[in-house]
């Protein structure tokens, strides 16, 4: 999409509190709670901190849940195959976090540009 210009709505309430609860829709279908304060100047930090762990528990406990869990997100799956293949474990999770973030935000930013023009 040639006009994303992510950066310019990370600080947009509404992108911010949607983000958060397609991230928490997102991660309930796969029976684990994610919360949010609802301060968005936290917002990513918040969701993170709370991703990650989430992420690494199902990787090592429910391979599967995890495994439709990104593909419900979305996550581009050649971009995992990669994170996996260079990074050390701790690191792969950092950074798949990081994915799922951005990718839920663009998805929630998507649908805000594609409204705003119907």
């Amino acid at each position: 999409m040639e006009n994303l210009h992510p950066e310019k709505y990370r600080h947009d309430l509404e992108v911010v509190r949607n983000t958060a609860s397609q991230v928490i829709k997102d991660f309930g279908i796969s029976g684990v709670e994610i919360s949010f304060s609802g301060n968005h100047e936290t917002a990513y930090q918040e969701l993170l901190n709370q991703v990650l762990p989430a992420l690494k528990q199902l990787y090592k406990e429910r391979k599967e849940v995890f495994m439709t869990l990104l593909y419900r997100i979305d996550v581009d799956e050649r971009k995992v195959r990669q994170l996996a293949a260079k990074e050390s474990s701790v690191d792969f999770f950092v950074k798949l976090t990081q994915l799922v973030i951005d990718r839920e935000f663009t998805k929630v930013l998507i649908r805000k540009l594609y409204s705003a023009r119907g």
